[in-house]
């Protein structure tokens, strides 16, 4: 035959099959020129252009091969049909060709397509070529009677009543029966009986009649012995010319073991599911597609989303960011590096120890609650057995409480170490202060004419006077200040002042009062409660250059264990009254609140403040058991909350009886205790001045030796609290039972627990506090004397 371009008409309705099918006739040497149609319109269009051949599949969605080969005879009876199949009964086959088919091929046999092809080009009609054509029948019939008692899949042929005609061997073995004939013989209605579900059989029949076949349906089928085993059945329906069924044919698969894994798979899903959802750990998978898979109970509570509206989506994102970006299971599933996960989470993230490929860290979702939460989060990989990744599992722990409470923890730790910073450079001032201010006083007494070098050495005692209240800040703010607590209402303190902060403030802004009416008392200094109510209210003002409205408040409150937990506050709960200052001001940001209490920060402008109002507040509620709370954002004012402890019940306001003081001059024995020489030398000076004799050491171990070389009385000890070797406590202590009538004042720039507990004097104890006056020293010396 002459080599030419073949034109091909291929009715088919997979395009996969019909290019096999050319590639099979390329191969062979033919050039094809070819057209794939699928409807019965289209294949009509197409025959009247007249192909040299046309291919048609049997099984066709809407119709047949048969049906095919009618227009074919109707329209072109010369063109040569050959009728392709994925699987055909022997009968259909014989019947194809009685319907005026030129051969059939099997699709899984294409290798005969070529010469079953050049045997249909030939002249239609020769009686030789008929002979070929018979023969391949015959080929092709006992290829097909092998293949059906071969197949390892089960092959029937039923009457419409549900009575099996013909089976393959692979079929009766899987229903349990000894061989095809046991079967067939069988004149019971054994299709029927072999469905354990009657509905599977309903909906089976029902799709059948409907459609003409069915592909792939699923369902239980009853064995002999009456034991079950999943099958898969595939069935066309065979008509006759008045549309009545004749026959059933079809393929059965026993797919047993898939059922089984499938539903091992289930099983191992739902006990998943179960863990996941009865996690309380926030936790939520996706496949290697993105796409959330499970997202339990737990995970709802934290970002507010329901599983409903997350699993099946990729918006996993959504509940923790504010724009589209990937979370770490993302990255996880995608196999990122861990330099491309640090593009994301800054650093806040490691490796885990624990599974390869999976990551752990904390970071902040501003977009959380309404104020952002820290989370502490895990993404781990899931593999396969390949060790593939098949998706990724996340899971959270809030964590805000922990942040919040060890960042409380760092600021209360840095405040101390400042406080404790802080009162050790006030002490060692004080004395220094001390000598200035006093040889200063000294000065003066002693010019009298010189009114130019008086007035400078006035201005040199002023600066050290400001200088010692700068100091006296310090060691508030330190808590090592002495106090002398009583009980106050601060109602009444308030009350008492209101004229004078009005004045303070200005008239630009409005000053208001909301007082509890039955205010609980405290137990506290009432100088300090003055200094804490003045420099708070002097704070607001400094917000408020243009204005606004300033608020003093008191309340009872009762605060729990989960209030101060919450602020990282390390204090007993119970009851405290609250005093409260709000204004409406410039507010503060995140990182001044965190610095204002510090001595020496401020937002001020030089000259315009020391930095140490707020510092002295702070220490004066630490020191009397109390803490104090900022509430500030930007734009929208300040409130300052401070708490002090409700007096306990028998205290009782502590009254000091004076003893009215008139000279100031004496004649006693003074013994003076004091490490920093210059001190002691001015005090020796100051009082020798007054009139009295003087003995000085310079520590606790030196007015031992000097007590001992001394003969006659001592009147008094003046004495500093802390000095290296024995504190001035301990010295007392020493000498008393050798000067039984001796009298103690300790003196200090701040005190220790020598004398003192958390600030407060124990009672008995005189104290002068550094640094003082000649006459203030004079005073007090004289004062402890004469009781």
């Amino acid at each position: 035959m002459e080599n030419k371009t073949l034109n091909l008409l291929i009715l088919e309705d997979n395009p996969d099959d019909a290019e096999l099918a050319v590639k099979e006739l390329e191969r062979e040497g033919f050039t094809v020129k070819w057209r794939r149609v699928e409807t019965e319109k289209a294949f009509r269009k197409a025959l009247a252009e007249k192909p040299d051949l046309i291919f048609t599949d049997y099984s066709l969605p809407s119709y047949d091969g048969v049906a095919a080969l009618q227009i074919r005879q109707e329209t072109v009876p010369e063109i040569p049909l050959i009728m392709l199949s994925g699987t055909i009964g022997e009968n259909v086959a014989v019947e194809c060709m009685k319907s005026g088919a030129t051969d059939f091929v099997l699709k899984g046999n294409l290798s005969r397509l070529g010469s079953v092809v050049k045997r249909a080009l030939k002249e239609a009609g020769a009686y030789w070529e008929h002979r070929q054509t018979v023969e391949a029948l015959r080929e092709s019939e006992k290829k097909y009677r092998n293949i059906f008692e071969n197949s390892v899949e089960g092959i029937y042929e039923s009457t419409p009543e549900g009575r099996f005609v013909r089976v393959n061997p692979a079929f009766s073995k899987m229903l349990g029966y000894s061989s095809p004939e046991e079967l067939v013989s069988n004149i019971s209605d054994i299709a029927k009986q072999y469905y354990v579900d009657s509905e599977d059989r309903r909906r089976f029949q029902q799709t059948l009649l409907k459609a003409g076949f069915v592909k792939n349906f699923e369902f239980k089928a009853r064995r002999k012995d009456g034991s079950q085993i999943w099958v898969s059945n595939s069935t066309r329906a065979f008509f006759n010319e008045d549309g009545k069924v004749v026959r059933y044919e079809g393929i059965v698969k026993n797919i047993r073991k898939r059922k089984k894994a499938e539903e091992a798979l289930r099983q191992s899903e739902e006990k998943l599911n179960q863990a996941i959802q009865g996690n309380s750990i926030p936790t939520y998978i996706i496949d290697n597609n993105h796409i959330v898979t499970h997202w339990n109970k737990a995970c709802e509570s934290l970002t507010g989303f329901p599983a409903a509206e997350m699993v099946g989506t990729k918006k996993q994102w959504l509940t923790f960011y504010p724009a589209e970006r990937p979370v770490l299971a993302d990255l996880v599933v995608d196999g990122a590096t861990e330099e491309e996960i640090d593009e994301y989470y800054e650093g806040e993230h490691h490796k885990s120890v624990l599974i390869e490929g999976a990551y752990e860290g904390e970071y902040f979702f501003p977009n959380l609650g309404e104020k952002g939460k820290w989370l502490f989060f895990t993404a781990a990989p899931l593999r396969d057995h390949g060790k593939n990744i098949i998706g990724a599992i996340q899971t959270f722990q809030d964590i805000t409480k922990r942040r919040n409470t060890e960042e409380q923890l760092r600021q209360a730790q840095k405040m101390e170490a400042i406080g404790v910073l802080a009162g050790g450079v006030a002490h060692d001032f004080n004395n220094i202060l001390t000598t200035i201010i006093g040889y200063a006083e000294i000065a003066l007494m002693d010019v009298i004419k010189d009114e130019s070098l008086r007035n400078e050495i006035e201005e040199i005692k002023k600066a050290g006077e400001r200088a010692a209240a700068l100091t006296r800040q310090l060691l508030a703010f330190s808590r090592k200040q002495v106090i002398k607590p009583v009980v106050l209402d601060i109602n009444n303190v308030i009350n008492d002042t209101e004229k004078m902060l009005k004045r303070m403030i200005g008239e630009d802004i409005e000053f208001q009062t909301s007082l509890e009416p039955e205010l609980w008392k405290v137990h506290m200094d009432s100088g300090q409660i003055d200094q804490t109510i003045i420099n708070m209210v002097v704070n607001s003002r400094d917000a408020m250059p243009q204005g606004g409205k300033l608020i003093v408040e008191t309340a009872n409150v009762d605060l729990d264990k989960n209030y101060l937990s919450e602020h990282g506050i390390e204090g007993t709960p119970g009851h405290y009254v609250m005093l409260a200052i709000s204004d409406t001001g410039s507010g503060m940001n995140k990182e001044t609140r965190e610095h204002i209490f510090e001595p020496f920060y401020t937002t001020k402008e030089i000259g315009k403040g020391t930095g140490l109002g707020l510092s002295t507040v702070y220490g004066i509620a630490k020191q009397n058991k109390g803490f104090i709370w900022v509430y500030s954002e930007p734009g929208q004012g300040t409130t300052f909350k401070i708490y002090l402890p409700k007096v306990k019940e028998g205290v009782e306001p502590e009254e000091k009886e004076r003893t009215p003081v008139g000279s100031l001059n004496g004649s006693e024995t003074v013994f003076i205790v004091e490490d920093d020489d210059r001190l002691r030398n001015l005090t020796r000076k100051i009082l020798e001045r007054y009139g009295y004799s003087v003995l000085e050491a310079e520590n606790g171990e030196d007015a031992l030796r000097v007590s001992e070389a001394h003969d006659g009385p001592i009147d008094l000890m003046l004495t500093d609290v802390v000095m290296p070797k024995m504190s001035g406590r301990e010295t007392a202590e020493r000498l008393q039972p050798l000067y039984p009538q001796m009298k103690v004042i300790y003196m200090s720039g701040y005190t220790d627990n020598a004398i003192v507990h958390h600030g407060v004097l124990a009672p008995g104890l005189n104290f002068l506090e550094k640094p003082f006056s000649q006459e203030g020293l004079a005073r007090k010396v004289r004062e402890v004397l004469d009781r």
